[in-house]
């Protein structure tokens, strides 16, 4: 087919088969994860997804066909993974010309791996990393609702599942698509250690290793902002980690913060043995290729940083944009406005929240550093690719719970600092903020109910007086 032949040829009726066939395994994963947010609507955007992300592999190949000339950042990493694969069938495993195993090269020698299994079936390999990408989305939304459990999720899930970026730039053999899937793997480890559940150091460690190979920059972010969060966590009396555990959470932390900076340096775009975000948008400027690329100014400084703000997250705009991608772009930008724009009672308890749910901090802290160093690659093609990863960190603070506007908070995350050591003391519930009997003060600066003495032996009336149950809470992850 010609509109499949850009560069490696694909056979249709087998890469069709492969998407039924990631179609039908998605299923048991999609009705799991429904179950366990008890919430059955969640089946249906779920799967309404994960049939956009399949569509979107051939619409990628297309529009690189017909609108960018078959030039795209892809190309080379389908090519040498192509190469790559004859020799992987049999058992060689050297890499010919590839300058490498970090970065560019991670993603050949995956590329060349799925290709040795699937054979030479470029839409077959792009459904797989498209559904790749779809599995790292339902982790960050795994660890939304770890983190804010017993809330509504529903704003989140429909920002996380159906912005046309998070759903387009991951639908072909990109970093894009495999730091989806690390970055989700990180993300959810982070949301477990954080909320003192188990098996997120099990989670951690193949993220960190897959991202550490493909962008240790932005593996660096993403455990920077875990230090922090855990430096932040609420004590816990009943809870409380002991201190050898939190001496080897530290150490571990540190060992993968330090391997994660080392590759970065290395690696990278460096300069006299460290890395300069000055030099790395000269060399940047106009060296990507398709998908409507133009150069945008940089400068380091700090007080540039709402300029930075501007030019990943807003720009280009309907009134300065030029070509087909930049107005696609441009659209999807000004929803992103429209988000923010409807989500400033979120905006206002970010701090708040971040201490009393260090998932939030991580975030932030993310979102902050990746603004900041991502502007430096001064070319608008290659920051909205790549704005990608970044988007379902950043959606976490547009997405925060709160309660109706006028009402009382319903939300720990809702209650200054003191109200929540209050409310802990009290022995009330972590996950969602009990209001019965609070009358009609306005959040969140209502007293809260002075703790009982019960009587010997009748049980504290804390919980039960106060408890408001909903069809939303959960229990442990899986």
């Amino acid at each position: 087919m010609a509109i499949l032949a850009v560069n490696t040829p694909s056979e249709p009726v087998f890469a069709l088969a492969i998407a039924v066939v990631l179609f039908a395994l998605s299923r048991p994963i999609i009705r799991r994860v429904a179950a366990a947010e008890k919430n059955p609507r969640l089946v249906k955007i779920l799967t309404a997804s994960v049939a956009l992300h399949l569509l979107a592999a051939p619409l990628q190949i297309w529009v690189v066909d017909h609108f960018y000339g078959g030039v795209a950042d892809w190309t080379r990493y389908d090519s040498q993974g192509v190469a790559l694969a004859s020799n992987f069938r049999h058992f060689n495993f050297a890499l010919g010309h590839l300058h490498g195993i970090v970065n560019n090269g991670a993603v050949s020698i995956i590329a060349g791996a799925v290709y040795a299994i699937v054979g030479t079936n470029q839409l077959a390999v792009f459904f797989i990393f498209s559904w790749i990408a779809f599995i790292g989305l339902l982790l960050f939304y795994r660890a939304f609702t770890l983190t804010f459990a017993g809330a509504d999720h529903r704003r989140y899930a429909i920002l996380l599942f159906f912005l046309p970026s998070l759903i387009f730039w991951v639908a072909d053999v990109s970093k894009e698509a495999i730091m989806t899937f690390a970055l989700g793997l990180i993300a959810y480890g982070a949301a477990k250690v954080l909320a003192r559940r188990r098996g997120g150091i099990l989670m951690i460690v193949p993220g960190a290793v897959i991202a550490g190979f493909v962008r240790p920059n932005e593996l660096l972010l993403a455990v920077g902002g875990l230090v922090v969060a855990v430096m932040i966590m609420p004590s816990a009396p009943w809870r409380r980690m002991s201190g050898l555990t939190r001496v080897l959470s530290f150490v571990f932390l540190a060992a993968v913060l330090g391997v994660s900076i080392y590759m970065t340096v290395h690696y990278l775009h460096g300069k006299n043995g460290s890395l300069s975000l000055n030099q790395i948008s000269k060399n940047n400027a106009g060296t990507t290729s398709g998908h409507g690329s133009s150069n945008v100014s940089y400068s380091s400084s700090p007080a540039s940083f709402p300029r930075d703000i501007y030019t990943v997250l807003f720009d280009p705009l309907p009134i300065n944009a030029h070509g087909k991608g930049e107005i696609l772009a441009a659209l999807e930008n000004m929803i992103i406005i429209g988000v923010i724009l409807t989500s400033l009672r979120r905006l206002r308890i970010v701090v708040r929240a971040s201490f009393a749910r260090p998932y939030v901090m991580l975030c932030a802290v993310y979102t902050v550093g990746f603004i900041y160093t991502f502007a430096a690659l001064g070319n608008l093609g290659l920051i909205t690719r790549e704005r990608t990863v970044l988007l379902p960190f950043f959606l976490v603070v547009l997405s925060i719970p709160r309660s109706p506007k006028g009402a009382p908070p319903r939300y720990e995350w809702e209650l200054r600092r003191r109200d929540r050591l209050r409310l802990r003391r009290s022995g009330g519930d972590q996950q969602q903020l009990v209001t019965a009997g609070a009358g009609t003060a306005r959040a969140p600066r209502h007293p809260l109910p002075p703790r009982p003495r019960p009587r010997d032996g009748a049980p504290s009336p804390v919980a039960t007086a106060s408890a408001v149950p909903t069809s939303g809470d959960v229990g442990p992850a899986p």
